[in-house]
């Protein structure tokens, strides 16, 4: 990237059950099939012979496999590592413990898992009433989507129709096969990860579980829930993006002009609006910019529209702003949804946050560049300066 250039445009319980999911080999990627998995928020799949049968079993056989295991088994996250380790002791691969699907261990093992799931973040039970025509088999759990609010409702739609849906599916059995290795540990807790985006409504969730009667089947929620909401690390390419901007900014920063001093302070983010004002003298851009901004935010999937972010100057500051709020306020980069790519439809969505249990507010890096570009008389949309986008922070 240089620093000048124009803008451009199974059944355990069927013994005739002899289908393609008992030799599936599970891969983490199949939790998030998209809406090709909508069949199981419906109400047969919560209450039925199959599932109601394989959970009280399992809760059955609690007591005696906690017994049988080191260590306090009490539903908490903390628990997981211990769990992804019992796992990994007894079965040297996902294909070893996918052939004792079926076996004491790994029944109550995959409810427990679940269980976590049901009392940290308010996901309920369900499965298919018969052994097909679905190929998943086995007991799933999902948040209610029944609990989405219109925007989150609206949101899901439109990520569904892009086949992006991150909406949390979890395949205890498949979690825990995919858990017994080759690779590292910390898969099981790495799943939670699916929750952050979805953090108020596993509030909703978690309300709601509350407010069942006493006596219901279905696990409580502890009295800490929620778990951890972490978004987790980013994904390899928001990672790439992030290492190319890094190796470039040597050179963007003397384009920026002499003297200019990015050191990535807070007071630095003065000198990078006025260079950006600078930006849009430079490239004649005056007459068009409100266009231009608008389409970025709100076209960002119309391929031939020209962008801000096409040019390096502007692509480059995106990438100094989130990292000075990442070293002056402890934030983080955050994943994009469904790990999806970095390009023009998505740079819009780059976004930093400070991170402890809960992932805090989202300083969106395209909208704060955008609001400093502004005239500062804008009633319409309002100006903001860009010295101020740490605020939103904390």
């Amino acid at each position: 990237m240089t620093a000048t250039g124009d803008l451009r445009p199974l059944d355990d319980d069927d013994p005739d059950h002899d289908t393609a999911d008992e030799h599936h080999e599970y891969d983490e990627h199949d939790e998030h099939d998209g809406n090709g998995d909508a069949w199981i928020d419906g109400p047969a799949c919560r209450d039925n012979p199959r599932l109601n049968g394989w959970l009280a079993a399992a809760r059955a056989a609690f007591p005696a496999w906690a017994a049988a295991l080191p260590g306090r088994w009490d539903f908490e996250v903390a628990s997981l590592p211990r769990l992804e380790r019992e796992v990994r002791r007894r079965y040297r691969d996902a294909a070893t413990a996918l052939d004792a699907r079926d076996e004491p261990f790994l029944t109550v093992a995959a409810w427990y898992l679940g269980e976590v799931h049901v009392r940290n973040y308010g996901a309920r039970w369900a499965r298919s009433p018969e052994p097909a025509p679905h190929h998943r088999t086995d007991p799933l759990l999902r948040l209610p989507r029944e609990l989405l609010d219109e925007a989150e409702r609206a949101e899901l739609a439109e990520a569904e129709e892009l086949c992006e849906d991150d909406f949390p599916l979890v395949d205890p059995l498949g979690q825990l096969a995919h858990a017994a290795g080759p690779g590292p540990a910390g898969r099981l807790t790495a799943a939670l990860e699916q929750y952050a985006p979805w953090a108020e409504l596993v509030d909703r969730a978690l309300a709601a579980a509350r407010a069942r009667p006493a006596g219901h089947p279905d696990g409580r929620p502890l009295p800490g829930a929620p778990g951890p909401l972490d978004p987790g690390p980013v994904g390899e390419a928001l990672a790439e993006w992030l290492a190319a901007r890094a190796d470039a900014f040597p050179l963007w920063a003397r384009a920026a002009g002499p003297g200019a001093a990015l050191d990535f302070s807070a007071g630095s983010l003065a000198v990078l609006e006025a260079a950006l004002r600078e930006r849009v003298r430079t490239l004649g851009l005056g007459p068009e910019l409100s266009v231009l901004l608008y389409r970025e935010e709100y076209l960002p999937w119309s391929p031939d529209l020209p962008r801000l972010a096409d040019d390096p100057v502007f692509d480059c500051a995106l990438w100094y702003l989130g990292e000075t709020a990442c070293r002056a306020r402890g934030a983080r980069w955050l994943p994009l949804r469904a790990n999806l790519d970095v390009g023009p439809r998505t740079v819009p969505r780059l976004a930093v946050a400070r991170v402890g249990a809960r992932t805090g507010p989202h300083l969106a890096v395209s909208r704060a560049v955008h609001r400093c570009l502004r005239p500062y008389d804008d009633t319409e949309v309002g100006y903001a300066p860009l010295s101020g986008a740490l605020d939103l922070l904390g």
